[in-house]
């Protein structure tokens, strides 16, 4: 009887959500555009994603390397080497557990925020370089009377000044 219940309340429940949903074409949906998501919000995702990602690794060598700290300050007693993948009783303590969760943590943001200064620097050197190399054939030349300063063009009433500019309004 619980399983015609849970398949009757599981259907409901499908049902009614799919209800409300969208009808949604392809043609309706929108590419992807670069400008439609911020850099910064990809950053903070790449960041998360490292973070969150890094954690069990970090968590498993903590685990280690606290088991191998301790059986080093205990002069070799192999009862002091706790195995992280015990089922048995004889594994880390409540406060050992907690103490190794909070140090994986805080590696895995020290790894996702180093990612994330990483390939901040990373751009901006890209940026500068891509600026110098722009930047790098345009040739300056002044002009030498006062008279070729500023050229009013006919029929409009925009002034374009040149060689020593003082105001520059457009």
């Amino acid at each position: 009887m619980k399983k015609f219940w849970a398949a009757f309340f599981a259907l409901l429940t499908i049902v009614s959500v799919s209800a409300f949903a969208d009808d949604l074409t392809i043609s309706d949906a929108e590419p992807y555009n670069q400008k439609t998501i911020p850099q910064w919000v990809k950053d903070m995702r790449r960041g998360e994603i490292i973070t969150l990602g890094s954690w069990p690794f970090t968590t498993l060598l903590v685990s280690f390397s606290y088991s191998m700290g301790m059986f080093a300050l205990h002069g070799g007693d192999s009862s002091y080497f706790k195995n992280p993948f015990s089922s048995s009783g004889d594994g880390y303590s409540y406060s050992e557990i907690k103490g190794i969760l909070l140090t994986s943590a805080a590696i895995s943001v020290g790894i996702g925020i180093t990612d994330l200064i990483v390939n901040i620097v990373k751009r901006e050197k890209l940026k500068k370089k891509m600026n110098a190399e722009r930047l790098k054939n345009v040739t300056v030349t002044p002009v030498e009377s006062n008279e070729d300063r500023m050229f009013i063009f006919e029929g409009t009433r925009k002034e374009y000044l040149f060689g020593n500019l003082e105001s520059a309004v457009f």
